[in-house]
Order: structure tokens, then C-alpha cells, then sequence
């Protein structure tokens, strides 16, 4: 007997043995329960995801002479003949290498025949976005109205390329690529089939190498099993798929960890006089530092990375030797290299300098993030200023200035020396003099942060300083000002404290009863005018000052 691949050989015969598509397997099971047939359909979606395989069970199905069950049998004289491609029936078209309008044209005219088996004539086109324009127009009629025991299945990969009038006349399954744990499960299924020894994290690399194909994870295996002679190790499987093994990047890493660059480009040119590709490299090192920055930041029992424990353990093990910013470093870097080489001819020299990045690695305080995560970090500081009394308690400065304080004014009650009470104090506290020197610094500051509260601090003027509290004045006819400020007060506050070099608190106050000298003289009736629309929307009349406007 000749030999047959395992994909051929494992081919889904009943909806129990697809993968992956819950979503796709449940509408049909329901529309054969409920007699719900659609006359044609449209199953899109990536190769080897199980669109040709859904297609036969489903047409098996709707042909089978077992009516106890939704499922086909699998053993009557029709699921046979369609199982081995033999049944009149069922007719798979591919459209690759059957395209013109003729081989359409041949297709409707057989299409009025009545099934010779079971109850359906099934047409199963296979890559239909291959067919030409003339083609597909010849095909919108039948699809319309087909006769009542035609089922039309439509596969393809690009559904984008099917014209609009064909999508509209179909129902439409998008079949998504499996994951690495359901392909990995009917690998270990094949396996014990097959009665082939294997090593777990063997048939994860495979599951991980087919990149959510099921038929390209099977013929891989198929291949696996050759090249071990049906002893499936981690090592022999990296080997044939060309994969760096685990040891091999964690030495790597280790080098660029301690900034040895000389040991990673030592390392790396002994892989690539091997044979490795640089492109294979920087794919395995980039998926290696992912996992163990998954390992880091969730653990081993999260399921993310899909090994055995043993593994995993020893994973963590080397995932706590790296901090999580290094990790996220090495992967931009690679990242980066992985975008230039795409477009360069020199992709080993490329390597090679990301390499040495790698493994100059600074103190984060050293960094442009670092010096960036120390400003964030002052700034969160001054923010969190709400009151000078609580802001001097926790001044380990002031607390000693303070006890001075009270020991020099204790002195001083004893003999009398006010002098030096005098020159401590002035010291510790601010003064207006102090505050009304720096005030165009602080205007200037609130510039650069704020130009809105740099218009409305300009009006005002600093009248009182007292305990390192600023009593900033407006003038009578400025309460917007004033009220607008109090608002931005903590943005204030801090350009306060940072030019005058000196936590403080600010209080904001109007004029008693003065009129601004600047005030703008109108009509009365413009007045009367601008005072009834403030009335009517709850607002205020705000005079413009040029010299606002020009700072």
C-alpha cells in the first residue's frame, strides 16, 4: 500500500473532528437540525485553517443515508464515495486552474441534473476569487436561483477579491487560525494514532511553527517523524526547524545583561558560520524575551507560554535575572533591527551594531527615560503640596531650622539679643521684597507652562507676604481674573515654589472698592445692550487689556 500523508490521513469525516471553528460548526449543525439549508455559501479565511474539510463533512452530512444523526456515519456507501473523492454528487472545482467563463458555463448546464445518490448536488469551489470577471457573472444567476437540491460551497483565501453581487448571494464563514494549544492537542492526538514517542515542548515548537495552520502543523509533524525515525526530542525538533535552542539564548542574553558585547558577537558569529540566518536569530531571540517578560509579569500559572513546568520553572528561574525595562529594551532594539535589515544588504553588519546596544546598557538615572521619570517624579511631588504647614512638617530642613529657631528666640528672651532672631527668621521666611523681585520670573515660568494663567496672574500684584503665605491682589473690577486663578492654583503654586526656590501657599483677593484706572469707557447704551446678554446667559462683562494680549 502507498503511503499516505498524515493530513490526508487525518482529514476531518465528522464535525467532531474539526478544529478550532466552534462558531462555523455550530451554525451548521443548527441549520441541519433545523432543515435551514441555504443553497450557497461562502467559507473564507487563511490556508490549512479547515475550510475544504468543513465543506466535505458539511456535504457528507446533507448526503448521508443515516437520518438518526446530524453527523455523517462515515460508513454508508455515500460518506464513502465522498470521502474518496468518488461520489457523483459531490464536485470540488478549483478554480485556480478552472477560471474561464467555459468551465462555468459547462457547470450550469450540469447543474439542472438531479443528485444521483443522495438528496443534494454539492459544488465545492475552491479558490473562487481565481475566477475571471466573465466568470464570476456567468456564476451570479445559478447562485440566485439555483434549483432546489444544488448546495453551492464557496473557498477561498482573499475574499476581498470575490465581487460584491457573488458575497451578496452567499452566506459568509470566516474560518480564524487556530491556536497553538488546539493545534498542539491534535498533534499529541496523531501522535498516540500513530504510536510516535514525543517530548511535549516538541510539539509545541511545531504548533508555534505552523502560525495557526492545522495542515501545515500536520506536515510538519509528518516531516518530524522522518527526521527523528519517530523519536520527537525538543533539540532534534529545534534542529530541523532551524530554530536556536532556549540554552543558547540565554547565554546570549546573559552577555548583553552584563555588557559583555564581545562574548554576544563572539557567540553570534559562531551561530551564523553554522548556518543560522540572521533573520532566524533575531525572530527566536525576540520571541525568547517576550516569554520570559510574560513569565515575569504574569507567572507560570497564567497559561500565557504553553510548556512544561520544568521548563517554565527554569524560565522564571532566568526571568528574574533580567529587570523589565532591560527586556523591553532588548525587544525595541530588535524590533528596530528587524525593520532595517528588510531594506539593507548588509543585515549581518546591522545585527552585529544592535548587538552592541544591546549591551551598553546605562543606569535608567543615566538615560534620557530616567532623567525624564526623575522630573515626572518632582513634579508628582509638588502636586501633592497642600498646605505649608504640612509641606514645612515633613521638610526635614525646616524642622531644623525651626528647632533653631526656638532655641535662638529662647535665648535671645534670656539675654535679650533680638538681633539674631531677627537674621534667623528672615532666613526661614519669605518677605514681599523677595516675591516682588522674582514676580517676572514667575510670570515668565507660567509663560512656558500656561499662557492662559500668565494672562490672568498679570493683573495682579503681590500686596502681603506672611509665614511664606503670597496674598496676590486684583483689582475691583477683575473678580473673573481672581476666580479663574484660584482655579489654576496649584499650577501657579508650583511656578511659585520653583522660582523662589521655597514652598508656599498662595491666597488670591480683590481690591476693596477700586475701579481699574484702565477701565474701558463705552456707551451707556452699549452698556445696557452687553449688560442684558450677560443677564440672560448668567455671564460676566470682561474688559480686554491690550497689554494682555501683547505679553
Amino acid at each position: 500500500m502507498s503511503f499516505l500523508s498524515l493530513y490526508r490521513k487525518y482529514r476531518p469525516q465528522k464535525f467532531n473532528d474539526l478544529v478550532g471553528q466552534e462558531h462555523v460548526v455550530q451554525t451548521l449543525v443548527n441549520a441541519l437540525k433545523n432543515n435551514r439549508i441555504a443553497h450557497a455559501y461562502l467559507f473564507a479565511g487563511p490556508r490549512g485553517t479547515g475550510k475544504t474539510s468543513t465543506a466535505k463533512v458539511f456535504a457528507m452530512a446533507l448526503n448521508c443515508q443515516d437520518d438518526e444523526s446530524i453527523e455523517p456515519c462515515g460508513s454508508c456507501i455515500t460518506c464513502d464515495n465522498i470521502q474518496k473523492g468518488q461520489s457523483i454528487d459531490v464536485i470540488e472545482i478549483d478554480a485556480a486552474s478552472n477560471r474561464g467563463i467555459d468551465e462555468i458555463r459547462e457547470l450550469r448546464e450540469k447543474v439542472k441534473f438531479y443528485p444521483g445518490e443522495g438528496k443534494y448536488k454539492v459544488y465545492i469551489i475552491d479558490e473562487v476569487h481565481m475566477l475571471t470577471r466573465g466568470a464570476f457573472n456567468a456564476l451570479l444567476k445559478t447562485l440566485e436561483e439555483p434549483p432546489e437540491n444544488v448546495v453551492f460551497i464557496l473557498a477561498t483565501t482573499e475574499p476581498h477579491k470575490v465581487i460584491s453581487t457573488i458575497l451578496s448571494r452567499c452566506q459568509r464563514f470566516d474560518f480564524s487560525l487556530l491556536s497553538a494549544g488546539d493545534i498542539q492537542e491534535r498533534l499529541e492526538y496523531i501522535c498516540s494514532r500513530e504510536e510516535v514517542e514525543y517530548d511535549k515542548e516538541a510539539l509545541i515548537n511545531l504548533a508555534h511553527n505552523a502560525n495557526g495552520g492545522l495542515r501545515d502543523a500536520i506536515s510538519l509533524l509528518d516531516q518530524a517523524i522522518s527526521y527523528t525515525d519517530g523519536q520527537l526530542t525538543d533539540i532534534q525538533i529545534q534542529k530541523m526547524l532551524g530554530k536556536v535552542q532556549r540554552e543558547v539564548l540565554g547565554e546570549f542574553l546573559q552577555f548583553s545583561k552584563n555588557n559583555e558585547s564581545a562574548g554576544a558577537l563572539k557567540m553570534l558569529n559562531q551561530l551564523i558560520d553554522e548556518g543560522l540566518s540572521v533573520v532566524r536569530f533575531i525572530n527566536d531571540l525576540t520571541e525568547y524575551c517576550r516569554q520570559l517578560l510574560l513569565i515575569k509579569e504574569c507567572g507560570i500559572d497564567a497559561g500565557i507560554i504553553e510548556f512544561s513546568e520544568e521548563v517554565l520553572i527554569s524560565m522564571q528561574r532566568e526571568s528574574k535575572l533580567f529587570a523589565s525595562s532591560r527586556l523591553l529594551k532588548f525587544i525595541d532594539i530588535l524590533a528596530g533591527i528587524d525593520g532595517e535589515i528588510k531594506y539593507s544588504s548588509h543585515s549581518r553588519q546591522i545585527l552585529e551594531l544592535g548587538i552592541i546596544k544591546m549591551s551598553s546598557h546605562k543606569k535608567d538615572t543615566e538615560s534620557l527615560q530616567g532623567l525624564k521619570n526623575k522630573i515626572y517624579e518632582l513634579e508628582e511631588k509638588l502636586n501633592n503640596m497642600q498646605g505649608n504647614s504640612a509641606i514645612k512638617s515633613d521638610n526635614k530642613e525646616y524642622k531644623e531650622k525651626k528647632l533653631v529657631n526656638q532655641q535662638v528666640n529662647s535665648k535671645t528672651q534670656n539675654n535679650d539679643d533680638k538681633t539674631v532672631v531677627k537674621d534667623i527668621k528672615n532666613e526661614d521666611e519669605l518677605s514681599i521684597d523677595q516675591v516682588r523681585k522674582k514676580w517676572p520670573d514667575i510670570l515668565r515660568e507660567l509663560k512656558k507652562k500656561d499662557i492662559t494663567a500668565h494672562a490672568l496672574l498679570i493683573e495682579g500684584k503681590t500686596v502681603a507676604v506672611e509665614n511664606s503665605m503670597v496674598n496676590i491682589e486684583f483689582p475691583a473690577d477683575k473678580d473673573f481674573h481672581k476666580k479663574n486663578a484660584e482655579q489654576k492654583s496649584d499650577l501657579i503654586n508650583r511656578a511659585f515654589s520653583q522660582i523662589l526656590n521655597s514652598p508656599c501657599q498662595l491666597q488670591f483677593s480683590l481690591a476693596g472698592g477700586v475701579t481699574s484706572k484702565k477701565k474701558v469707557k463705552t456707551d451707556r447704551k452699549e452698556k445696557d445692550i452687553a449688560g442684558k446678554i450677560a443677564r440672560i446667559f448668567d455671564g460676566q462683562i470682561i474688559e480686554v487689556d491690550q497689554k494682555v494680549l501683547e505679553n
